[in-house]
C-alpha cells in the first residue's frame, strides 16, 4: 500500500498517484503543471511503460506500479539540459547530412555565398582529381583565376540568382557537368549553394549502357507479345475455310455489343472457344468471366449454384448463405453451356433474370439486381426440345437475339490440315518432342467422319504424338496406335477414325504388283531364264529387278 505522507514529502519531483481506472488519488504542487498531459501519461503508465518522455513539456517520467495503484514520477527537464539535447541532435542530423552526402555516387561541392568551398564529398575527388585539402577553403574565384576551373557553376548561379547548369572543363583534363542550386534563406536570399557533378564520359558509358538495355526491353516485349499472342483465344481458333473465317468474323462484331448470344453445334466444335473470343473484345473484358455446365451439376443444387441461398434455407445450408454464380459473375459475363440440360422448373427462373436483369436467392424473397451478359450454348436443336416440350419457346427467343452456329469439323475440312499443325506445335512445345506427319498421314484424317470433331481430333493427334516412337509419323504408325485402340475394352469404337484407309503413291504400289509377279514367276519355272521367257523380259532385266526388290528363287 502507498505510503502517501512519504509521497507529500518529495518537493523536487511531479508525484501523481492514479488507479487503473485513471482517477487521480494524489498530486503534488509539481504535477499539476503537467495535468494537461494528464490522459497521454496515464494510458502510457496504464499499458505498461515504466519510463518515457513528454516533448511538449519537456519532462522524464518513471512509473512505479503498486498492486492496484500506479505511482508516477515527473523529472522535469529545464532549459540548459533541453538546450543540450537540441544541440546534440542537430550534431547528430549534421552528422547523418554530411554521410548521406559522402555517400552519393555524384560528386557533391557545398559553397558558401561568397563562393568559398565549405565541403565536398569523396566522390568529387574521384571524378575530378581535386582533392578535399586542396579545395576546402578555397574561394571559386580565385580557382578560376588560377585556371584550375574554366568557369564556376556556383558564381554564376550567385550572379544570376536561379539555378544554373554548365558544362566544365577542369585542369586535370576531365570535363564535367556541374548544376549549382541556390539555398535560401527564409527573406529569399542565397545563403549556400549544392553543385551537383558528374563526369560525362561516365554519363556516355551509361547513355550507351541505356540504349543496350533498351533494346534488349524492346526484344524481350516483342517476345512477351509474341507468346501472349499465342495464348490468345482469336490465334488459337483455326479459321481456314470459309465457314469458320465466317464465324469469327460475326463473333468479332457481337463481342463489341453487350447482348445475349446463343451458341449451337455439335458437341467438340469449339463452343467455349468462341466464348472466349467473345468475352477478351468485349466491354466486360477486365471483368469476370464464369462458366457453367448445367448438364454437370445435379439438379437438386443447380439452382442453389446458379441463384445462392440464404441462411437456413435447407439442410446443411451455410449458416451465412451464399451468394451465386450470377451473382459472381456481376459487372461481367456468364456462360451457361448445354443450356438445354437446365429443368424447366430454373427456365423459368433465368427467363426472369433475362427480363428484369435480377435474380432471388433460394430461401429468399429481396430481388438482387445484377449487371451481367449471359451467353449460352447448346449442342442439342433447341427446336426440337420445344416441340417435346422439354424446352421454353419464351426462353429459347430471349437467348436466341444473336445465335451463332459452329458448323462439324466435316463441313470444314479444310481446316483439318491446319488445326492439326496448331495441335502437334502445342505438343511438341509442352512434351518437349518433336513430331511430325507425312503428307500422305495427313490427308488420310480428311477422309474421317469426326463425331466428336475438333475436340476428337485432338485428343487422336496427341495420342499418336505420345505413343509414336519415331518423329516423322506416317500411316502404318497411325494404323498401329488405331489396332492398339480397337482391343482396349474401354475405347469407344464409335470414337475410332475407321475410315483411315492407307493410300500409297501409284508408284509404289506399281512396284509392289511387279514384284508379286516376279516372285511368282521365279517360284513357277525351274530356271531364272526360263522364268524371263515367260514375263516377256530379257534375263538381265529380270535378275536386276530380282536385286532391285531383294528376290530369291526358292
Amino acid at each position: 500500500m502507498i505510503n502517501l505522507s512519504i509521497l507529500k514529502q518529495i518537493s523536487i519531483l511531479g508525484v501523481l498517484v492514479i488507479d487503473k481506472n485513471k482517477q487521480i488519488l494524489f498530486s503534488n504542487e509539481i504535477s499539476q503543471n503537467y495535468l494537461d498531459e494528464f490522459d497521454h501519461i496515464a494510458d502510457e503508465a496504464i499499458s505498461g511503460s515504466t519510463f518515457f518522455t513528454l516533448q511538449s513539456n519537456p519532462a522524464e517520467i518513471q512509473v512505479i506500479n503498486d498492486e492496484n495503484d500506479l505511482v508516477i514520477l515527473i523529472q522535469p527537464i529545464n532549459e540548459t539540459v533541453k538546450l543540450k539535447q537540441e544541440l546534440e541532435a542537430l550534431r547528430l542530423e549534421q552528422k547523418g547530412l554530411h554521410q548521406v552526402i559522402d555517400s552519393s555516387f555524384d560528386g557533391i561541392v557545398i559553397s558558401d555565398k561568397d563562393g568559398v568551398i565549405i565541403h565536398q564529398n569523396p566522390s568529387y575527388e574521384q571524378i575530378t582529381g581535386l582533392s578535399t585539402k586542396f579545395c576546402i577553403g578555397r574561394n571559386l574565384k580565385d580557382l578560376e583565376d588560377e585556371g584550375v576551373i574554366d568557369s564556376s557553376a556556383s558564381l554564376r548561379a550567385l550572379e544570376e540568382n536561379r539555378e544554373v547548369t554548365i558544362i566544365q572543363k577542369i585542369n586535370t583534363g576531365v570535363t564535367v557537368l556541374v548544376s549549382a542550386v541556390p539555398i535560401r534563406n527564409s527573406q529569399g536570399k542565397i545563403e549556400k549553394l549544392v553543385n551537383n557533378i558528374r563526369d560525362l564520359t561516365q554519363l556516355q558509358s551509361l547513355e550507351n549502357e541505356i540504349k543496350e538495355l533498351e533494346q534488349k526491353n524492346k526484344i524481350a516485349y516483342q517476345e512477351l507479345e509474341a507468346l501472349k499472342e499465342q495464348n490468345d483465344p482469336k490465334l488459337s481458333i483455326i479459321s481456314h475455310s470459309e465457314k469458320m473465317k465466317a464465324v469469327v468474323e460475326r463473333t468479332l462484331r457481337v463481342a463489341q455489343i453487350d447482348s445475349v448470344v446463343l451458341i449451337q453445334g455439335e458437341s467438340g466444335v469449339g463452343k467455349e472457344k468462341i466464348v472466349n473470343l467473345i468475352h477478351r473484345y468485349s466491354l466486360r473484358a477486365n471483368q469476370p468471366l464464369i462458366k457453367i455446365n448445367c448438364g454437370a451439376i445435379p439438379e437438386a443444387l443447380l439452382e442453389s449454384e446458379l441463384f445462392g441461398y440464404e441462411a437456413g434455407a435447407f439442410t446443411g445450408a451455410n449458416q451465412k448463405g451464399k451468394p451465386g454464380l450470377f451473382e459472381a459473375a456481376h459487372n461481367g459475363t456468364i456462360f451457361l453451356d448445354e443450356i438445354g440440360e437446365m429443368p424447366l422448373s430454373l427456365q423459368v427462373k433465368l427467363l426472369r433474370v433475362l427480363q428484369e436483369f435480377e435474380i432471388t436467392r433460394v430461401g429468399g424473397s429481396k430481388p438482387i439486381p445484377v449487371n451481367i451478359r449471359i451467353i449460352a450454348a447448346s449442342h442439342k436443336n433447341l427446336l426440337d426440345m420445344i416441340q417435346k416440350g422439354t424446352f421454353r419457346e419464351d426462353l429459347f427467343y430471349r437467348l436466341n437475339i444473336i445465335p451463332i452456329f459452329i458448323p462439324p469439323l466435316r463441313e470444314r475440312k479444310e481446316d483439318i490440315i491446319p488445326l492439326i499443325y496448331h495441335f502437334l506445335n502445342g505438343i511438341n512445345h509442352r512434351y518437349g518432342i518433336n513430331r511430325s506427319f507425312t503428307w500422305n498421314a495427313l490427308s488420310s484424317f480428311q477422309t474421317y467422319h469426326w463425331p466428336g470433331n475438333v475436340r476428337e481430333l485432338q485428343n487422336l493427334i496427341e495420342r499418336i504424338s505420345l505413343m509414336s516412337t519415331k518423329s516423322v509419323i506416317d500411316l502404318p504408325d497411325i494404323h498401329h496406335e488405331m489396332a492398339f485402340s480397337r482391343n482396349q475394352p474401354t475405347v469407344q469404337h464409335a470414337a475410332l477414325p475407321e475410315s483411315l484407309v492407307e493410300i500409297q503413291p501409284l508408284k509404289a504400289r506399281l512396284e509392289e504388283v511387279e514384284a508379286k509377279f516376279i516372285q511368282e514367276a521365279l517360284n513357277s519355272f525351274p530356271s531364272i531364264r526360263k522364268a524371263a521367257a515367260a514375263l516377256k523380259v530379257d534375263q538381265s532385266t529380270l535378275v536386276r529387278k530380282m536385286q532391285k526388290y531383294q528376290l530369291k528363287k526358292k
